[in-house]
């Protein structure tokens, strides 16, 4: 899209009654924090009788041992599985079937050969037996019949985000839904869950030539540190992982000093506050979590390469590593990405699909994560062309931005894309109220979400060539490639 064009639609959004401005939002938001630390943002904005609310709990695939990954995103999907009061027929007889169930699960994880078989036997007439007590779904159902959209939700290597959108007149029973599910689950239909989760890692990891690139890349980007573990799991730790490992997880993450609440809609503040303190003030506080994640060393001054050969079209993939979230050269790095693959008129589409004709597409991205982390690019080799061939284009083109810089037309198209995208995002509500948990959780101050145009538009291009030379070190690349096999 045209700098010309952009500007445009940005005129539409300011003419509709859009705002991205800081004083603003300020205006509107006002935060609260109970005696349990629980913090809640509210964002006002009366445009029509709808509340979006988001509930970003600060763990993911980062915070799980070795051995043990996988369990933030099992512990997704089982938060839609209901509690003591939602989702059973009789939780008191339930509770001793799924305690039964997870005896002999232990024996099965134990046992070998015949006896395994017959153990399994068990365990299968004991999982029907749990089912007869569940009420499927329930949690759901009550937020459909109320006019709700989702609930949803998704977990990455740092957070996992919860969502729903429901008639403003409705936020009470929400927060009572809320808070039951966050803080009293009893992770029902744990084994039913965990073979949807297994049969998702064969399609998306395992059968998915770009999920299983992405899972060989970051185990040769990362030695230590856990963003070289996916966020599904290995194959073998959902193997043998328990409903007790799930639940010793739960407890020491999912406390109310770990989390942030947005609610974004057609609310007062007046109103909330004492629907807030009836359903969440009375969770207990839980311990502080003590952040233990090890650092990854510096990269060494070597470049390191991995090859998937299965029956796939060639991929190329390299990376870089890059700051944190927080780190002032991730806006610059952010520029850079857009200039280098943000599109058709970005340098390597042009050099690669368009001149060269040796790929058929290129993208570029700067992975803002809580800790230091990764700048791709990738390409999808036309057909009679190679991986080498797509590399050493890359290389070119990447020494070449270093060396002579960038044209101001490319910084201002590159400011203007990146403006655009998120005022897209941002002029949905949920989309606003998932911003404002994300930049809460990453970088402690929603204001950053609204900070962001600003230092966008104060770069330079020398501060995309100093990152550039800072960061995009062909010296100390990533290089992952999928070949066909012969």
């Amino acid at each position: 899209m045209k700098v010309k064009q952009i500007f445009l639609l940005l005129f539409i959004f300011i003419s509709t009654g859009f705002s991205f401005s800081l004083t603003d939002y300020e205006s509107r938001i006002s935060e609260y924090t109970l005696p349990n630390e629980l913090h809640f943002i509210l964002l006002e904005d009366h445009t029509a009788p709808v509340v979006s609310s988001v509930v970003c709990v600060n763990t993911g695939s980062v915070d799980e041992k070795e051995g043990e990954t996988g369990i933030s995103h099992i512990i997704e999907h089982l938060a839609f599985n209901g509690t003591e009061r939602i989702g059973t027929k009789n939780w008191k007889e339930e509770k001793k079937v799924l305690e039964q169930l997870d005896r002999v699960n232990n024996e099965i994880l134990k046992a070998k050969g015949e006896k395994k078989k017959k153990i399994q036997e068990t365990f299968e007439t004991l999982k029907e037996k749990a089912n007869t007590y569940a009420e499927p779904n329930e949690f759901g159902e009550i937020l459909d019949r109320e006019g709700a959209v989702g609930p949803n939700a998704y977990t990455s290597n740092d957070i996992t985000i919860y969502w729903v959108e429901l008639p403003s007149n409705k936020v009470e029973l929400w927060a009572f839904l809320e808070s039951d599910r966050l803080f009293h689950p009893v992770f029902r239909n744990f084994y039913e869950e965990l073979d949807v989760i297994k049969e998702e890692r064969r399609m998306r990891s395992e059968n998915s030539p770009w999920g299983k690139l992405m899972e060989e890349f970051h185990k040769v980007a990362f030695t230590v540190h856990p963003y070289r573990n996916p966020v599904i799991g290995y194959k073998e730790d959902l193997e043998k992982v328990t409903r007790a490992k799930v639940k010793e997880f739960y407890k020491r993450h999912y406390v109310p000093s770990n989390m942030v609440v947005v609610i974004a809609g057609d609310i007062e503040k007046e109103k909330v506050i004492p629907i807030i303190e009836r359903y969440f003030g009375c969770i207990p506080a839980g311990k502080k979590i003590e952040d233990r994640i090890p650092v990854e060393p510096p990269a060494e001054g070597k470049v390191k390469r991995t090859t998937i050969n299965m029956d796939s079209e060639p991929i190329f993939l390299t990376g870089f590593h890059i700051p944190d979230i927080n780190h002032p050269d991730i806006y610059p790095l952010d520029v850079c990405a857009e200039v280098l693959a943000g599109g058709r008129t970005s340098r390597l589409y042009r050099r690669l699909v368009k001149e060269e004709k040796v790929a058929v597409s290129v993208g570029s991205w700067c992975r803002s994560a809580k800790y230091p982390s990764l700048f791709y690019i990738w390409a999808i080799p036309a057909k009679g062309h190679t991986n080498k061939e797509v590399e050493n284009l890359i290389i070119e083109e990447i020494e070449k931005m270093k060396k002579e810089g960038i044209t101001e037309e490319e910084l201002e198209g590159a400011k203007a894309r990146l403006t655009m995208d998120i005022i897209t995002e941002l002029k949905e509500r949920r989309g606003l109220a998932e911003e404002i948990a994300i930049y809460y959780t990453l970088t402690g101050d929603w204001r950053n979400l609204f900070r962001y145009i600003e230092r966008i538009e104060n770069l330079t291009a020398s501060d995309i060539k100093e990152v550039m030379e800072r960061y995009i070190r062909i010296d100390t690349r990533i290089v992952g490639t999928v070949e066909k096999s012969e």
